[in-house]
């Protein structure tokens, strides 16, 4: 029998340089910092309404990435409001992205942390 869950909580990621990755959580997608405790390693922990959360996790070994933006790859989904704005705030920024389509036809745009870690907005 499988175990019953009552929704999502948070994801967390790995990060070489949390000062560095939270500058794009932080100026790119905007994120509200939260109260972290002292676990002994540098972190972030970020709130992405709701109730759901994203963990920084501060490390010096991320496997390997590829520098592509596939569509199957270790990520976290962010819902935004509108893509084509999005996608032309991106661009404003200069940062990379690259647009998808998801399931039913749904457009998604697709970009990486200074980590790798793939964002996917839709």
């Amino acid at each position: 029998m499988p175990i019953t869950f009552t929704g999502f909580h948070h994801a967390g990621v790995l990060v070489t340089d949390v000062e560095r990755a939270a500058a794009f959580y932080e100026q790119v997608l905007g994120l509200e910092n939260l109260e972290r405790p002292d676990f002994g390693f540098p972190g972030r922990w970020y709130d992405l309404k709701n109730g759901h959360q994203l963990h920084l996790l501060g490390t010096t070994d991320i496997p390997a990435h590829s520098t592509n933006l596939p569509r199957f790859d270790r990520h976290i989904a962010l819902t935004v409001p509108d893509l084509q704005k999005t996608a032309e705030e991106l661009t404003e920024m200069g940062y990379p992205f690259s647009l998808g389509t998801g399931r039913g036809g749904a457009a998604q745009i697709f970009l990486r942390d200074p980590d790798g870690n793939m964002i996917e907005l839709r």
